[in-house]
């Protein structure tokens, strides 16, 4: 049990550095009236709420499908889905001088919208989360009882929002000092994080597409 928990948990610090929900957290913290918790609950609700439907749902069936998936079959699919991230790296490249203020809140959102806003971030991103699929996995194939499949799913989540977290508390401790850094923040965020997760999702699509013809050509040798 140690072991899966260390595990999960080191997938969870991986994918907590995510531009989806950091992004908006700085822009809204750098606004005067952030709903940040309401947001940060928000993120957390509906995501975990994928992973229990997941792993008390069609998440056992699809696992065991793709233990007896052909190497063929799998290596194809590795590469037809790193051709469709590279797609999307460059839809993002090519959109990166667009403003993407105007999809999220306005300064004095209500909660119920902040609430919104992280629940629908996470609603889109969810049929995507790779990695959060991979910490998934380990804790379908360790076999553990339905509650502490429940408790792993809910430790991974809380680890997942733990830089919101941090965002609300710089905010809330900090004084006006923290406002300013976290305003300073988003300004460099948004100069430049568009380039960066067109570059992180460009890298992710390559390796995928790499992996899958590599497995191809090893195969028809």
């Amino acid at each position: 049990m140690p072991t899966l928990t260390l595990l999960v948990a080191s997938i969870a610090f991986a994918d907590s550095i995510n531009p989806s929900t950091v992004v908006p957290a700085l822009w809204m913290a750098s606004t005067p009236r952030a709903h940040l918790a309401s947001f940060t609950l928000g993120v957390f609700a509906v995501y975990l709420a994928g992973g229990l439907v997941l792993v008390f749902g069609p998440g056992p069936a699809i696992i065991s499908a793709l233990h007896h998936v052909g190497g063929t079959v799998e290596h194809s699919i590795e590469a037809a889905a790193g051709v469709g991230v590279l797609v999307l790296a460059l839809g993002l490249w090519r959109s990166r001088h667009r403003q993407q203020s105007a999809r999220l809140p306005k300064p004095g959102c209500t909660s119920a919208s902040a609430f919104t806003l992280g629940a629908g971030i996470m609603a889109v991103e969810l049929p995507t989360a790779f990695i959060y699929f991979g910490a998934i996995s380990a804790v379908l194939a360790s076999h553990r009882a339905a509650a502490l499949e429940v408790s792993l799913l809910v430790v991974y989540n809380a680890l997942f929002v733990a830089p919101l977290v941090a965002i609300i508390v710089i905010r809330r401790l900090a004084g006006e000092r923290g406002e300013r850094w976290l305003t300073s923040s988003w300004e460099r965020v948004r100069g430049c994080g568009q380039v960066a997760l067109a570059a992180l999702t460009g890298a992710a699509g390559a390796a995928l597409v790499i992996l899958g013809v590599a497995g191809l050509l090893a195969g028809a040798v």
